[in-house]
């Protein structure tokens, strides 16, 4: 008798689940298709972590989007872009924004403050203009200083070249300090640096910082003064043991695999054994969905722990990008800013 190849088939099928009991075949196969999809799950996020750690074209549009656009927000502060090159050629963004008020040469002033702001993962620099005026315009009011912001658009964000991913960002961050230094911190006695970072953007700036801070041999440099973390965190890894804690949720057994790790505390213990740490300012938002509140419990007793002077200020009913967005939090930062008691 000739078999055809659909009788062989199911001969082996037959063969192969002969005897085996549904009450252990379908529990088998359930497990198998729950460990599949597990495992699906965890090549998926180590493929495309980039694609989720950093979101430069959320919204859509973020990337053709210019300041100009919000110029009618700005209200006495005029912002410019310039463009610079990260160490590896990468041709970067910056967004320049001075008050009105204190355009005048920098020589008839007895002090220039400049503070260079570092952005959270999403988005661009064009709609953080508006809060980023609003707490210039209120920290230079008044003042006998020069002030200037510098807000970085990191590779692949807005206008900027390249691709997002933490290497690149590490050396346009300290390429951002670099040309920034050069071009304002001319006179260290008459410069105050501010580093300002919301979100994942703290931890770009707490290294940026750190690095500054280990080359800083020259005394003839203008030291970091000021250090704001806005909504900080204090690495990716603790924030995926922080949002996904059961053993059996994938994610927090990643870390082995990270390519981003924004590692704050590293960066802080570096900067605290430089000879002039600088003063630090932690802006929490009270109501944060994305970053847990031990995260910045752990980060302000790290500080403590490190001899800082560091003040924290949680802005009661912000969201985790409304902390320097609601009123309370841009009075705390642009009053800090000034050197005035929060």
């Amino acid at each position: 008798m000739l078999l055809t190849r659909g009788n062989v088939l199911n001969h082996q099928r037959r063969t192969i689940f002969a005897g085996v009991s549904p009450f252990i075949l379908v529990p088998g196969v359930f497990v198998g298709l729950l460990i599949g999809h597990w495992i699906h799950k965890c090549l998926l996020m180590v493929l495309f972590q980039n694609k989720i750690i950093y979101m430069p074209s959320l919204p859509p549009g973020s990337r053709r989007e210019k300041l100009d656009d919000y110029s009618k927000t700005w209200a006495g502060v005029s912002w410019e872009e310039h463009k610079i090159k990260s160490s590896d050629g990468t041709k970067l963004s910056v967004a320049i924004a001075r008050p009105e008020d204190s355009m005048i040469p920098v020589r008839n002033k007895d002090k220039q403050v400049v503070v260079l702001y570092f952005q959270g993962n999403g988005a661009s620099i064009p709609p953080r203009t508006p809060m980023l005026s609003n707490i210039l315009r209120a920290a230079a009011k008044d003042s006998p200083h020069h002030w200037t912001l510098l807000a970085l658009s990191y590779r692949g964000y807005w206008s900027s070249s390249g691709r997002a991913h933490q290497r690149g960002i590490e050396k346009d961050a300290q390429a951002f300090v670099d040309w920034a230094i050069r071009t304002y911190g001319q006179d260290p006695e008459c410069t105050e640096l501010i580093l300002w970072g919301q979100s994942i953007g703290s931890g770009v700036a707490a290294y940026a910082a750190s690095k500054y801070q280990e080359s800083l041999k020259d005394t003839n440099t203008a030291p970091i003064s000021r250090l704001i973390l806005e909504t900080p965190f204090i690495s990716i890894k603790s924030m995926l043991a922080a949002i996904y804690p059961d053993w059996w949720v994938p994610y927090k057994h990643l870390w082995p695999f990270l390519r981003s790790w924004w590692d704050s505390e590293k960066a802080l213990r570096t900067i605290a054994d430089a000879p002039c740490p600088p003063r630090i300012l932690m802006v929490i938002a009270s109501g944060d969905e994305i970053v847990p509140r031990a995260q910045a419990d752990q980060l302000e007793q790290l500080c403590k722990d490190l001899s800082f002077d560091v003040t924290r200020k949680d802005v009661l009913g912000a969201l985790h990008t409304q902390a320097s967005t609601l009123e309370q939090g841009k009075r705390v930062i642009s009053t800090w800013m000034r050197g005035e008691k929060v």
